[in-house]
């Protein structure tokens, strides 16, 4: 039994003792004789249910920045100008073996450490590490113009079987379509100079039009145990368990959910599941806390309380990681200009394990909770890995003589060959300027500076037989980039990995509640604080090296809650209001090392760690026919999330649920420094009507 056989036969269980127990007991109503099984179901009991609810989110923003159709520089003339790809490379071009080629085509021998490219070629002079060598480009990709950022139609059945007044079973099976009709790029239309597409990755994700929902990892096409995707489709059991509940115990055994946190926006403690973001990313409404994001997972739950007070809530389960929504969908954060391998089954870490327990408790108007987990990171981190694509660089006019070099016999292998042992493939669809490269890296919180010589120095020996040579500062980045987006024939695409890293979470709180006059604002006002502490929590480098930065993390949040009721005519007013500290990285996750880069300059990173403030309420009607909702986000430097909303009940049996996203990431300063900056293309007016049955 295969890996994946193995877990899902775990969740599976439930449903073969579903269909064991049934035909069971049918067998005992029609006078078979009455054993185990007709007192273990004597009691049975169903219920099903469910409901049907066309969502679709409207944009009033600007389209995907980090897709093929919003790049920020289709369109856009942008001069390049080539540096000299010898200028650091003298001493390595006195090695006989290079001289005798420089020979064999006719260059001469270099004798000479620090020879420049333009003492070799005499007529083609070299001016502060510059060829006379330059051109304007236009990034050959049409923009897109979209409408709607969502059409989908979700439907979901749940059913509940109790067998007696212990057991029972619980299944939620859920179901999106999405028709894809937007404005999109098909990557078969992406062709480069020499008249190819891209090649490298999963053709399913880059080499197509958009696929809205497969999960897809290096050497395994489902991941994701009960769940079935295509294109435009996913089903899957967001719920799937057996459940014993006898006495002070509780025990539940299949796929589950486990949320631990109960903020809106904030994750403090709740740090069980991933999120899974390729349904409408962070951006349905914030009061629901994440709850269609979880990624559920197989394992065992256990519960037991101890006292009227006291709660015991451990957990085991197999590791599933975040899901990023994919390349050129209309949620993509990871700039399509790279390609990433999943390492989630090759790197096997589809076979681990997470665990964890809790204990929450209460005395009198005061609460306490602690939590321990030994989970792997379901973000994941990214660096650096070899494209394994082999296409020579198809300009022979801008590093001819590397061509020349390589190509001639007298060292071997090809620049198609040494590209291959590099994470870059010349191909459409990729960066086609330094000025692209600098400013998707400060949009992707990554140094660009150090990010090209991580690619350089740790693929070695077959960069610098490229020529490529580490840079020294913001200048001759942009002189290097320039010389080789020009030398693929316009672009190079990036290739990174993600992998995952086992870390230590303990986490604690309290909690209060005041008592003041009765009907007085301090009155069962709810005092709520929690932390959480990671040692040596592995990052994402700025550079993507494949030395990973790593940290220690604490996470601060203070929530105050509070029922006031303004009037006797309305019910009570629901209000929230939070402060967030993060001492390392943002609300996604990303280290503050990586922040603060622009179109000129490489990240600085930021000090004093990042904090987010939140403010909500909800204001339910008399008889809630109505309910109307404020959440807001706020980043003090420079971003802001402002989300209304109302819920409409015409009947019993119909909701209609309406709010409007807006997100702007430009309120002051560098928009790089503040996390809501990522998503704040992504205005939109959301309107979900459900039929409930």
């Amino acid at each position: 039994m295969n890996r994946k056989t193995r877990w899902a036969a775990v969740a599976l269980l439930g449903s073969g003792l579903v269909q064991a127990g049934v035909a069971s007991a049918q067998d005992d109503g029609e006078g078979g004789d009455s054993g185990f099984f007709s007192s273990l179901f004597s009691g049975m009991d169903f219920s099903l249910g469910g409901f049907i609810r066309p969502e679709i989110a409207v944009a009033t923003g600007d389209e995907n920045p980090f897709n093929q159709g919003g790049n920020v520089y289709n369109g856009v003339s942008v001069a390049r100008q080539a540096g000299d790809p010898f200028t650091a490379y003298g001493p390595v071009l006195s090695v006989p073996v290079l001289s005798g080629a420089l020979n064999a085509i006719g260059l001469g021998s270099v004798t000479q450490p620090g020879t420049l490219l333009g003492d070799l070629l005499g007529a083609v002079p070299v001016v502060n590490g510059q060829l006379p060598i330059a051109d304007t480009i236009e990034r050959p990709v049409r923009s897109t113009d979209n409408t709607f950022n969502m059409m989908v139609l979700r439907g979901e059945l749940e059913a509940g079987i109790r067998f007696n007044s212990d057991l029972s079973l619980v299944a939620r099976l859920r179901a999106m379509y999405d028709p894809g009709v937007y404005d999109d790029i098909n990557a078969e239309h992406l062709v480069g100079a020499d008249g190819m597409g891209i090649v490298g990755g999963d053709p399913a994700l880059y080499h197509h039009q958009p696929n809205f929902y497969e999960y897809r990892v290096e050497g395994d096409s489902t991941p994701n145990p009960l769940e079935w995707d295509g294109k435009n489709y996913q089903v899957y059991f967001p719920a799937l368990f057996l459940e014993y509940n006898h006495g002070p115990l509780n025990l539940r055994l299949g796929n589950q959910q486990i949320a631990w946190g109960q903020a809106i926006f904030f994750r403090v403690l709740d740090v069980v599941d991933g999120l899974d973001l390729r349904r409408h990313s962070v951006l349905d409404n914030a009061q629901e806390e994440f709850s269609d994001k979880r990624v559920p997972s197989l394992g065992l739950r256990l519960g037991y309380q101890i006292s009227d007070e006291w709660l015991a809530d451990a957990y085991v389960q197999k590791f599933q990681p975040s899901i990023y929504g994919n390349p050129n969908t209309p949620y993509n954060v990871i700039p399509t200009q790279f390609t990433v391998h999943d390492l989630y089954a090759k790197g096997g870490f589809d076979d681990k394990i997470s665990y964890g327990l809790r204990l929450k408790g209460n005395y009198g108007q005061w609460g306490f909770q602690a939590m321990a987990v030994r989970r792997y990171n379901p973000d994941g981190v990214f660096r650096w890995t070899a494209s394994d694509v082999d296409r020579d660089l198809p300009n022979n006019n801008i590093l001819g003589i590397t061509e020349n070099l390589l190509n001639n016999g007298v060292t071997g292998p090809s620049t198609g060959e040494l590209l291959a042992q590099t994470p870059f493939e010349a191909a459409p669809g990729g960066v086609y300027s330094a000025n692209e490269w600098f400013h998707y890296a400060g949009m992707a919180r990554l140094d660009a500076v150090e990010g090209l010589n991580a690619a350089i120095n740790e693929f070695a020996p077959a960069t610098s037989r490229l020529l490529a040579a580490p840079a020294a500062d913001t200048q001759a980045a942009y002189n290097e980039l320039n010389t080789f987006f020009m030398a693929a024939g316009g672009a190079l695409r990036g290739h990174i990995a993600r992998e995952y890293f086992a870390e230590n979470v303990f986490g604690a709180g309290v909690s209060y509640v005041t008592e003041g006059t009765p009907g007085s604002f301090l009155d069962q006002l709810i005092i709520n604080l929690e932390a959480s502490y990671t040692p040596n929590r592995v990052y994402t480098a700025p550079s993507l090296s494949r030395n990973y930065l790593r940290e220690d993390s604490a996470i601060g949040a203070l929530v105050l809650e509070k029922y006031h009721r303004f009037t006797q005519a309305f019910p009570a007013t629901y209000m929230v209001l939070q402060y967030m500290h993060r001492t390392k990285d943002d609300l996604f996750g990303r280290a503050l090392k990586g922040y603060g880069g622009n179109v000129n300059a490489p990240a600085g990173g930021i000090s004093g760690g990042a904090n987010y403030v939140v403010f909500a309420l909800q204001q339910p009607f008399p008889q809630d026919i109505y309910r109307v909702s404020l959440a807001t986000l706020y980043d003090p430097r420079g971003g802001i999330l402002v989300q209304p909303g109302i819920k409409w009940k015409p009947r019993g049996s119909i909701t209609v649920d309406a709010f409007y996203s807006y997100i702007n990431g430009h309120l002051g300063g560098n928009p790089n420094n503040n996390a809501l900056s990522t998503a704040d293309f992504a205005d939109e007016f959301t309107l979900r009507v459900g039929y409930q049955f």
